[in-house]
């Protein structure tokens, strides 16, 4: 490799050290299972720009009805204080498909506080964050 992309790839890795507490692999995932549709397969990995939480949300009752909403993403200390929170939509699926099972969701969060040790995962219907 030329110099400058061993100077470059550096850069990029002493960024990522920064902005990702290097206890990011090792944090708590807490999904919220009281609502009629619950995440499943959720999954989170560190990458240089962030934090990706991914996964998917199911019925929990087949064929009843639609999937709506969105997916609530928060980073809580030990307290359960929110630190960060994010609202990602699903993809995947038709919104108007009458019965559909599961529909996916990937999000990046890229800053993540040093005190977060929890990442809580929950479907909510209704505004999100922004007021969409």
């Amino acid at each position: 490799m030329s110099k400058s992309t061993l100077n470059a790839l550096a850069a990029v890795l002493l960024t990522a050290t920064a902005l990702i507490p290097s206890h990011a692999a090792e944090l708590k995932l807490l999904i919220d299972d009281t609502t009629s549709v619950i995440p499943t397969e959720v999954t989170y990995r560190v990458s240089p720009e962030g934090l990706e939480v991914k996964g998917w949300v199911a019925k929990r009752h087949p064929h009843s009805g639609r999937i709506l909403g969105h997916v609530e993403i928060r980073l809580l200390d030990d307290a359960g204080a929110v630190l960060a929170q994010k609202d990602t939509y699903m993809v995947h699926y038709s919104p108007t498909r009458t019965n559909p099972q599961k529909a996916s969701f990937s999000t990046l969060l890229p800053e993540v506080p040093k005190e977060t040790a929890t990442i809580e995962v929950a479907h909510r219907v209704g505004k999100t964050m922004d007021g969409n």
